[in-house]
């Protein structure tokens, strides 16, 4: 409990979390929401109402790094503002268009969806230090985590009460407040929002000018971890920092693999569960089992969070895929709702590992970009998830879907920390030959 008092007690991060809570609660509904307005009002199939949220998903995946991108360059108020305007008009349009506009209409408001992710994990990154920046990460995780279980159960509720074409009003109402609420609270996004310049002593300050004096053979920048700010660079300030650079190395891309795949296991369980239950005539226990699904998840969180040693994504993914397995092997509700907590257990730490390991890849200039790359993969894992795996349910029973997406994610863990650990190796045979000639 430690880790969680002292992440709570950093002045600002209890409001961001609190923030980021009831920013997400309208975007929690929306996938839900678009579907059953394509059903129920538009009278349409699910494989067209598929078509709206992936056009929506399609969007928010191709926005989302360029979101990020102008949060780092112009701050949170100028990334903000065109979302609370075109998002719900959007929404509003969408209650009253034709099925075919609805496509263009869910594209155009999913580019333009509130940057909540990026924003909270960037405010988060700035506000708590390196090394509670994992707990942090966790809390925000279990919120969200709160945030879909309740979401989408209510708007379903709503939209037998007072049809889809309200909830929508309603709902993009909602998102309009939450931009108007980061507007008003504006979270600090970068270091020197938060702290006042420091004058360094003379000696000090000398050889930190000399070392940015050098143009040529002087390309690394220093950074200072803060104990309040986080990353705060103190050589070299102009020099140019690229998210892409960085998340293009080895371990940048198996943070972004894991969490693309993680994605696609999480959504593939959701998919299977109730096709699982529906077809064991059991579809009433579909809700209380995602409920023991989110709890284990919440527990699962709050362990690794808690956790002082740094688990690598890779490893967190393989545990999700091997607690996964499971899931597809149980008929009895009582066994499979032991499975699907136990499954649960790794879900919100493989959104925290590699949102930990992405922040700690990229400098504070565009950490923003970063988070919005990684909720694109994760966006992308469930687009490919949902309509790949639901071919495999629909062609080779319910188990298959959990079982094919938990393997995959188990053989894509395990070749990953297969080929670090080879390169690894390569690496201390390499540095010990150099030293060997210096001796």
């Amino acid at each position: 409990m430690d880790a969680y008092r002292r992440v709570l007690s950093i002045p600002g991060t209890a409001a961001v979390l609190l923030l980021g809570l009831l920013a997400r609660i309208p975007f929690s509904t929306l996938g839900l929401l678009l579907t059953l307005h394509t059903v129920l009002t538009l009278e349409r199939s699910y494989f067209e109402a598929g078509l709206i949220v992936a056009a929506s998903t399609i969007g928010t995946t191709v926005s989302s790094p360029w979101r990020g991108r102008l949060l780092d360059r112009y701050g949170l108020r100028r990334a903000v503002i065109p979302s609370i305007v075109i998002q719900p008009l959007a929404l509003i349009a969408a209650s009253l268009a034709t099925y075919e506009a609805l496509v263009l209409i869910a594209f155009v408001g999913g580019m333009f969806s509130l940057p909540v992710w990026a924003i909270v994990r960037t405010s988060l990154s700035v506000l708590v230090p390196a090394s509670l920046r994992r707990s942090a990460f966790a809390l925000d995780s279990m919120t969200t985590e709160l945030v879909f279980m309740a979401g989408p159960a209510a708007i379903t509720i709503a939209a037998l009460a007072i049809t889809t074409q309200v909830c929508l009003v309603i709902v993009a109402a909602l998102i309009a407040l939450a931009g108007i609420g980061l507007l008003i609270a504006d979270p600090p996004t970068r270091s020197d929002q938060v702290m006042l310049p420091t004058k360094l002593p003379p000696a000090l300050a000398a050889s930190e000018g000399a070392a940015a004096a050098q143009k040529e053979g002087y390309a690394e920048q220093r950074v200072a971890e803060d104990l309040t700010t986080g990353q705060i660079p103190v050589v070299d300030p102009q020099a140019s920092a690229s998210a892409r650079a960085a998340l293009l190395s080895l371990g940048g891309m198996a943070a972004l693999i894991a969490t693309a795949v993680g994605s696609t296991t999480i959504t593939a369980t959701d998919l299977s569960l109730v096709a699982i239950l529906e077809r064991a005539g059991s579809t009433g226990l579909i809700a209380p089992i995602m409920t023991v699904w989110c709890a284990g998840s919440l527990v699962g969180g709050f362990a690794y969070g808690a956790a002082r040693r740094t688990i690598g994504p890779l490893w967190v993914l393989l545990a999700l895929g091997l607690l996964s397995i499971p899931v597809g092997f149980v008929h009895n509700p009582w066994l499979l709702g032991v499975a699907v907590f136990g499954a649960g257990l790794a879900l919100a730490p493989i959104i925290t590992a590699t949102s930990e390991s992405i922040s700690r890849r990229v400098s504070e200039e565009v950490r923003g970009e970063a988070m919005g790359w990684h909720g694109s993969a994760m966006t992308i894992g469930a687009a490919v998830g949902s309509p790949l795996f639901g071919a495999v349910i629909d062609g080779l029973g319910p188990a298959w879907g959990v079982g094919t997406a938990a393997l995959l994610a188990t053989g894509v863990a395990a070749a990953g920390l297969i080929a670090t650990g080879i390169r690894r190796s390569h690496r201390r045979r390499v540095l010990q030959g150099r030293f060997g000639e210096v001796a």
